[in-house]
C-alpha cells in the first residue's frame, strides 16, 4: 500500500480506545473533528487559565489569612502585656501612697485605671468570635476594678487606710492573691494565642524582629513597675518575701535589656534607648532604691528618703524612654506589615498576568483559526437579515440605477404600487412616481436627472399604481455605491392617511381659531418660558399688538398691567421655578392694562394652567376682559335705585308745590316763595337725572322739538350773572331733532359751564346752530359719524384751552383737572349725545380756547308740534274715573288729591296685583275707569309694564300712562310699543299730571266715539 493511501486510511479509520464506553468514545470523536477542533482548544486554553487562576488566588487567600491571624495575636497579645502594665501600675500608684501619704498618686491612678479599662474594653472587643476567652477576659476585668475600687480607691480616699504595719501587709497579701489571678489569666490568654498562632501560621510567622522586640519591651516595661512596687512593699512591710521578688523583677529587667540588645544590634537609635533605659534604673537603684532597702533592713527611719522625688523622676523618665521604644517599634512593624501586603499583592498580579499571557498566547493561534470561519458565517447571517428586513419593512422601498431603471423592489412596494412579484424590474421609475412637489410646493412632473439631486431630503410626490390610480407619497431618497456602481435608494410611504389627518387637524385649528375670533374676552396662551404663542382678536384690541407683532414676545412686554394693590394677589414675589409659574401664583385678579398707545383699561383675568400628558405645566392661558362696562352697569343699578327713590319724594314735594300755585292766587305773597321751592326742586330732579345719565345713559324720552329756543335759553341761563357774554349765531330755518329736551339742555349747560370757568378773567362765547349734511365714503369729512341730516352745535370759548396730553381723557369719567371737580360733566355729555346717535368732538389750543361740536340727528319728516299750555285750574280741569298704582303712600295721596280737586273721582293701590283686582271688580260693576296710572317699578315682582298685561286681557280698550322716575327703562322712551297711551316722569308738577291726564282720557274718548258710530250705522 502506498504511504499516501496508508496515511488516508489512518486518518479516516477512527480511533478505538479498548475499554472506553461508546458515549465517551464518540464524544472524544466529534471534539476531535475539524468542525469543533477549535471550540476544543479554546476550552482547553480556558480551563487552564482557570486553573492556574485560581491556584494563584488560593495562595493569596492563604497569605491574606495568616496575615489577619498573625495581626490578630499580635493585637492581643500586646493588650495583654499591656493591661498586666496597668495593673502592676496600679499597685506601684497604692503603695507609694501607702508608702508617703501623698495625695499626687491618687491622680496618675485615676488616668491608668481609666486607661486600663479602655484597654480591657478593646480586648473585649477583639474576641467577640471566642466567647470562652471572653468570659475569662470579663472575670479578669471584674477582678481588676473591683479591688481598684474597694482597695486600693477608699485607700486614697482616706476611708480604710490601714493604721498598723499588720493591717498594710494584710492589704498587700489580698491585694497579691486577687490580682495575681488576674495576671495569670492574661498570661494564659497571650499562652493560648502563641499556640494558636503556631498551629495556623507555623512558627517562622512569630521570628520577625519587630514582633519580638515589641513582644519583649512591655515586658521590660513590667519588671521595672515591679521592682519599683515590690520595693515598696518592702519598705511598708518589712517582708522578705517582697525583697526576693524586688530581686527577680531585677534579674528579668536585666534579661529583657539583654535580649533586647541582642535584637536591636544593627539599629543604633534601639540601641541608644536601651542603654538610657539600663542606666536610669541603675542609677535608680544605686540612689533610691537599695539605700531605702538597706536602711529598712536597719531600722532606720526612711521617711525622709522616701518623701524625696527623684526616684519617681527616674521611674517615669524610664517608662517614658520605653514608650518612645514602644511608638518606634510599632511605627516600624506597621510600615513593614504594610510593605509586606503591597509586596504580596503586587507578586500576586505579575504571577496572574504571566499566566493571562500565557494563556493568551495558547488560545491566539485557536482564535485565528476561528475567525475566519466566524466572518464567514457574520457575512451569511447578515446577507439573510438584511433580506428579512427588506421583505417585512412597512415602507416600500425601491432599488433605482444611475439611470432610473427600477433594480430592486421589495413586498411592501409591490403591495403599495399594485405590481406583482418583479413585474416591474428593469422598468423606468417615472413609471411608478410621475409627480412630486417642488422647494415651492408646486405639484411638477417629474425629471429624473433633477430629481437625483434632491439626494438626501424627504420629497412629497404623487404615487401611481398600474391601474393608473394616484395617491399621496412621502420619498426618502438616498445614494450608495456598490461595485463602483451608482444606485439610489427610495423608501416610500402612502401618507394617505397623514395627509387626512393634516387636514382634520387644520380644520380644528381653523374652528379654535374661530372661536378664539369670536369670543369678546381677550386670549393669550404663552409656553413655559413666558413668551407669547397665540393672541386673538379681543385681546390685539385691548393690548393693541396684533397677533403677529406679538407672537414670541414675553408676556410682560405686550401685557403691560399695573396691578391694583387693594386687590388680593396669589403670591408674592419668591423664587419661581419657571415664568409660567410666576404668572400662575403672581397675576391679580383685577388690574389695569396699559395699551400699546398709553390706554388704559380696567380688566379682570384669570390664568390657567397648560398641561401636557405628563401633568406637567407647559405654559399658561390667559383670559382678561374690560370690565369698565360691567362697573358702569353696576353702578348704573346703584344709581338708578337712588334716582327711582329720590325723583317719587321730588314727585311729592313738587307736586304739592305746584299744587299749592295753583290753587292760590298768582298777587299771594305765597307765589313768590312757592317759585323758589319749586326752582329748588328743579335743581334736586336735574341733579339726579345727572347721576341717572352718568351711570347708565339714562334713555332719553324723546320728543320732536326746535334746538333754537332750547339753546338760547340754556346759553342765557347759565351765563346769568357771570363776567363772560354769549354771541348766538342761529340758523333761521334750522331742522327739527328728536330729543329728550331736558338732557340735551344739560349737556349744552355743561359744555356752557366749563366753558365760562375757563375764561376766569371773562370773555365771549361763541353758539352757532346749522343744519349740516355728512357724506358717505370719500365724502365723508366728520370720522365717526353717519351719513345723514344733522343739527350741528358749536360753542367755542376764549379760554386757557386743554393740554394735548389731555384731550384723550376728557370724557372718561372721573377725569378733571379743576379743584373741586367731579369728572362727570364732560362724560355726562358724552353719554347723553352717544344714546340720542350723535357725537361730540373737541378742538384745543392752549391758551387759545376750545371749540366743542355737537352733531344731532335731524328729524326732516317730523314736524314740530305746538306748544299748548294751561294757564289755570280750569283748563286743567276734566271728569272721568282714575286708578293710581304705585307704592309710594304720599305720591298717591298727592296724585289723588290733585286730581280730585280737577273734576276727577279718584281710587288707589299699593301693589299690581291690587291694582288689576280693584279694575276688575269696577269693570265688573259697569264703573270702568277711563284711566289708569301705572308706577313702573312696584313692590311683589309684578311691574306697571306686566300689570299693563293684565289689564290689556281684562280691557283690551284701557286707557294706561306709564309713570317712573328711572327713565333707563326702554318702557319710558317707547311706551307705545307697549300699550301704554301716554307717559309722566316723575317729579312731575300738578299741571303736568292733569294735563297728561286729561289728554289721554280725550284721546281715548275720540277714538272710541267713530267706532260707536260705525256700530250704530251698521
Amino acid at each position: 500500500m502506498p504511504p499516501s493511501d496508508r496515511d488516508s486510511s489512518v486518518e479516516n479509520v477512527p480511533v478505538r480506545a479498548p475499554g472506553v464506553p461508546g458515549i465517551l468514545r464518540r464524544s472524544l470523536a466529534k471534539l476531535l473533528s475539524s468542525a469543533h477542533l477549535v471550540l476544543s482548544g479554546t476550552t482547553a486554553s480556558i480551563l487552564v487559565i482557570i486553573f492556574l487562576g485560581s491556584l494563584f488566588v488560593f495562595v493569596a487567600l492563604r497569605n491574606h489569612h495568616r496575615d489577619e491571624i498573625r495581626a490578630r495575636t499580635f493585637q492581643l497579645t500586646r493588650l495583654s502585656s499591656l493591661i498586666e502594665n496597668d495593673i502592676a501600675e496600679l499597685e506601684n500608684y497604692h503603695r507609694g501612697f501607702l508608702l508617703t501619704h501623698r495625695s499626687q498618686y491618687f491622680a496618675p491612678f485615676q488616668e491608668r485605671r481609666t486607661a486600663m479599662k479602655k484597654r480591657l474594653e478593646e480586648l473585649n472587643g477583639r474576641l467577640l468570635d471566642n466567647p470562652v476567652q471572653r468570659k475569662r477576659v470579663i472575670k479578669a476585668q471584674d477582678i481588676v476594678l473591683r479591688w481598684a475600687d474597694q482597695v486600693a480607691q477608699p485607700a486614697f480616699l482616706g476611708q480604710s487606710a490601714p493604721s498598723t504595719a499588720s493591717d498594710t501587709s494584710s492589704a498587700l497579701t489580698l491585694s497579691n492573691a486577687s490580682l495575681d489571678q488576674a495576671r495569670w489569666i492574661l498570661q494564659s490568654l497571650k499562652d493560648e494565642e502563641q499556640i494558636f498562632l503556631s498551629q495556623r501560621a507555623g512558627e517562622q510567622e512569630m521570628a520577625t524582629q519587630s514582633t519580638q522586640i515589641l513582644d519583649s519591651l512591655p515586658k521590660l516595661e513590667r519588671a521595672v513597675i515591679e521592682m519599683n512596687k515590690e520595693k515598696r512593699g518592702f519598705l511598708l512591710t518589712n517582708d522578705t518575701v517582697f525583697l526576693e521578688t524586688y530581686r527577680r523583677s531585677v534579674e528579668n529587667f536585666y534579661r529583657y535589656h539583654a535580649y533586647l540588645t541582642i535584637l536591636a544590634g544593627d539599629a543604633p537609635r534601639r540601641t541608644q534607648l536601651l542603654s538610657d533605659i539600663r542606666s536610669n534604673l541603675e542609677r535608680w537603684i544605686s540612689s533610691s532604691a537599695q539605700p531605702e532597702i538597706n536602711a529598712k533592713q536597719q531600722g532606720r527611719d526612711i521617711s525622709v528618703m522616701i518623701g524625696k522625688d527623684q526616684s519617681e523622676q527616674l521611674i517615669n523618665q524610664i517608662q517614658r524612654t520605653i514608650a518612645e521604644f514602644q511608638r518606634n517599634e510599632l511605627a516600624s512593624y506597621d510600615a513593614g506589615s504594610s510593605a509586606a501586603v503591597r509586596h504580596r499583592i503586587w507578586s500576586t498580579i505579575g504571577l496572574l498576568t504571566l499566566v493571562l499571557v500565557v494563556a493568551l498566547l495558547i488560545s491566539s493561534n485557536t482564535y485565528s483559526l476561528a475567525l475566519v470561519r466566524r466572518n464567514l458565517s457574520k457575512l451569511g447571517a447578515a446577507e439573510i437579515r438584511i433580506r428579512a428586513i427588506i421583505e417585512n419593512i412597512l415602507d416600500g422601498m425601491i432599488i433605482v440605477d444611475h439611470a432610473g431603471t427600477i433594480t430592486l423592489m421589495n413586498p411592501a412596494a409591490e403591495r403599495l404600487f399594485g405590481c406583482g412579484k418583479h413585474e416591474m424590474l428593469n422598468q423606468a421609475f417615472l413609471t411608478l412616481v410621475p409627480q412630486a412637489y417642488n422647494t415651492e410646493a408646486d405639484l411638477q412632473l417629474v425629471d429624473w436627472e433633477e430629481f437625483t439631486k434632491r439626494t438626501g431630503t424627504t420629497v412629497l410626490a404623487v404615487g401611481r399604481t398600474r391601474r393608473h390610480v394616484t395617491f399621496p407619497i412621502e420619498i426618502s431618497l438616498a445614494k450608495m455605491t456598490v461595485d463602483q456602481s451608482t444606485l439610489y435608494v427610495a423608501m416610500i410611504r402612502d401618507v394617505t392617511e397623514r395627509k387626512r389627518f393634516e387636514r382634520e387637524i387644520a380644520a380644528e385649528k381653523e374652528n379654535l381659531a374661530v372661536t378664539l375670533r369670536s369670543i369678546g374676552d381677550g386670549v393669550i396662551t404663552t409656553d413655559v418660558q413666558g413668551k407669547i404663542i397665540m393672541i386673538n382678536q379681543a385681546a390685539e384690541a385691548l393690548t393693541g399688538w396684533t397677533a403677529e407683532e406679538a407672537k414670541g414676545h414675553p408676556l410682560k412686554s405686550v401685557f403691560k398691567i399695573s396691578i391694583d394693590l387693594a386687590a388680593p394677589t396669589r403670591g408674592q414675589r419668591s423664587t419661581y421655578r419657571n415664568e409660567a409659574y410666576s404668572l400662575l401664583l403672581k397675576l391679580p385678579s383685577n388690574a389695569t392694562l396699559v395699551s400699546r398707545d398709553g390706554t388704559e383699561h380696567l380688566i379682570e383675568q384669570v390664568v390657567s394652567p397648560i398641561r401636557d400628558r405628563r401633568n406637567e405645566v407647559a405654559g399658561v392661558v390667559l383670559v382678561f376682559r374690560d370690565i369698565i362696562e360691567r362697573e358702569h352697569k353696576q353702578l348704573g343699578l346703584l344709581a338708578g335705585g337712588i334716582a327711582h327713590d329720590f325723583n317719587n319724594l321730588l314727585t311729592a314735594i313738587m307736586g304739592n308745590i305746584s299744587l299749592a300755585s295753583l290753587l292760590i292766587p298768582a298777587t299771594d305773597e305765597m307765589t313768590t316763595r312757592l317759585a323758589d321751592a319749586k326752582n329748588a326742586s328743579m335743581r334736586a330732579r336735574d341733579l339726579a337725572q345727572q347721576l341717572l345719565t352718568f351711570a347708565r345713559g339714562g334713555a332719553p324720552i324723546k320728543k320732536t322739538a326746535s334746538l333754537t329756543r332750547l339753546v338760547q335759553d340754556t346759553v342765557s341761563f347759565c351765563l346769568r350773572g357771570s363776567q363772560s357774554r354769549s354771541e348766538c349765531d342761529l340758523e333761521d330755518n334750522l331742522l327739527p331733532s328728536e330729543i329728550d329736551s331736558g338732557q340735551i339742555s344739560q349737556v349744552i349747560a355743561n359744555l356752557v359751564v366749563n366753558a365760562e370757568q375757563a375764561m376766569p378773567t371773562g370773555g365771549t362765547l361763541h353758539v352757532t346752530c346749522e343744519n349740516f349734511r355728512h357724506g358717505s365714503g370719500k365724502n365723508a369729512t366728520v370720522p365717526d359719524l353717519p351719513s345723514g341730516e344733522f343739527v350741528k352745535i358749536t360753542i367755542r370759548d376764549e379760554g386757557v384751552g386743554i393740554p394735548e396730553q389731555n384731550l384723550k381723557r376728557i370724557f372718561d369719567p372721573y377725569f378733571t383737572t379743576k379743584p373741586k371737580g367731579n369728572g362727570l360733566g364732560l362724560a355726562t355729555a358724552y353719554s347723553i349725545v352717544k344714546h340720542h346717535k350723535g357725537l361730540i368732538t373737541v378742538e384745543s389750543e392752549v391758551n387759545k380756547g376750545s371749540t366743542f361740536t355737537l352733531y344731532l340727528p335731524a328729524a326732516t319728516h317730523v314736524a314740530v308740534p305746538e306748544e299748548t299750555g294751561y294757564a289755570g285750574v280750569k283748563e286743567l280741569s276734566g271728569t272721568g274715573r282714575v286708578l293710581i298704582v304705585d307704592d309710594e303712600e304720599a305720591i298717591r295721596t298727592l296724585v289723588e288729591f290733585t286730581l280730585t280737586h280737577l273734576g276727577y273721582k279718584v281710587c288707589s293701590a299699593a301693589t299690581a296685583l291690587e291694582g288689576v283686582e280693584l279694575y276688575r271688580q269696577k269693570l265688573q260693576a259697569g264703573e270702568r275707569f277711563d284711566c289708569v296710572i301705572l308706577d313702573l317699578t312696584l313692590p311683589g315682582g309684578m311691574g306697571g309694564r306686566d300689570a299693563l298685561k293684565l289689564l290689556l286681557e281684562i280691557d283690551p280698550s284701557v286707557n294706561a300712562i306709564v309713570s317712573s322716575g328711572y327713565a333707563m327703562d326702554a318702557t319710558m322712551s317707547h311706551y307705545q310699543d307697549f300699550g301704554f297711551r301716554g307717559v309722566i316722569t316723575k317729579p312731575y308738577e300738578a299741571a303736568e299730571l292733569g294735563r297728561t291726564v286729561r289728554e289721554v282720557i280725550e284721546s281715548g274718548r275720540i277714538k272710541l266715539v267713530p267706532d260707536l258710530d260705525l256700530q250704530a250705522v251698521g
